[in-house]
């Protein structure tokens, strides 16, 4: 039976769309779209999950939630071989492991903070500042380590570039890549895959 995935529109469950096809998983796409007005998930994702979140997967009788947790799973039962995550005793390893989980951490907070402050109509004063001295932080991390490796585990593409790969999507969406050449660079290569391609005729 294949793996279900319930993909939201303009949601982080891309991410996952991208992975199920790096790693040539079988797997069935069921699309929800967000309410024109809210610009909310639909109510019936709380059919399976309480928080009615995407992205969710279903495996047969299990079902989970939350991005990081969803790839865990999929490369720990697909990714035996480990081609898009390193093992544990390579000096990739940690790097990948800070990378995966920063993508709905530290890098990801600082976006989201500025998406809900600019709904409400907070764009200016104290609070606003704040966020932006973080984003410019992250952004300014990741450039740095993108002038040193190709990708964010080391030289090798793995899970942590399709993890990554929304918010730096956003971010060149927004022109926020013109003075971070390192990281451009890095787009252009991973948005190339045919992966990423098929991602997106898929819907983002």
């Amino acid at each position: 039976m294949a793996v279900k995935l319930h993909h939201l529109n303009a949601s982080r469950s891309q991410r996952i769309v991208w992975l199920l096809l790096e790693l040539g998983v079988p797997h069935e796409i069921v699309h929800h779209k967000r309410s024109e007005t809210t610009r909310l998930a639909p109510p019936d994702l709380k059919k399976i999950h309480p928080l009615g979140k995407s992205p969710l997967l279903e495996d047969g009788n299990v079902v989970i939630a939350e991005t990081g947790a969803i790839a865990e799973y999929l490369l720990a039962k697909f990714d035996t071989a480990h081609k898009l995550h390193p093992k544990p005793d390579s000096p990739d390893f940690p790097r990948y492991l800070e990378w995966i989980h920063s993508s709905e951490g530290a890098v990801f907070l600082p976006g989201l903070l500025t998406l809900y402050t600019g709904m409400a109509g907070i764009t200016d004063g104290p609070v606003a500042q704040m966020i932006a001295g973080e984003r410019e932080k992250v952004a300014a991390h990741i450039e740095a380590h993108l002038s040193k490796h190709a990708y964010f585990a080391g030289d090798t593409f793995t899970a942590a570039d399709c993890l990554m790969g929304f918010q730096i999507v956003l971010t060149d969406a927004q022109g926020g890549l013109g003075n971070r050449p390192a990281t451009k660079a890095w787009l252009d290569r991973v948005t190339a895959r045919s992966a990423y391609q098929a991602m997106l005729a898929v819907g983002v």
